[in-house]
């Protein structure tokens, strides 16, 4: 009787920890991005000032402002005049960029 005892025990505490993990991976948001037309007006070391059409889906009307880069950002060979197609993602209270792809 022990023995079935502690074997439902185990058993139910495997099933409980297994959930929780589970739930910890579903409530964990994906990163969301969004993409985006402008024109490169400036870099700096860690920013890039785009010149960008509207984002419907963010509800931001066409406007000018400055993104950071995330780490790794893929430039494509982006300059300043290049029209360009951008890929940002949500970091922390604002937006950060992730790559830029030059339109020729």
């Amino acid at each position: 009787m022990r023995a079935l005892f502690l074997s439902a025990l185990l058993g139910a505490s495997v099933s409980f920890s297994s959930f929780a993990v589970q739930a910890n991976e579903v409530t964990t948001p994906a990163a969301q991005r969004w993409q985006g037309h402008g024109v490169v007006q400036a870099f700096s070391a860690q920013s890039v000032t785009l010149e960008h059409d509207a984002i419907p889906e963010l509800k931001w009307p066409a406007m000018t402002m400055p993104f950071t880069l995330s780490s790794g950002a893929a430039l494509n060979g982006a300059k300043p005049g290049d029209r360009v197609t951008f890929i940002l993602e949500r970091s922390g209270d604002g937006f950060q960029i992730v790559s830029l792809t030059p339109q020729r």
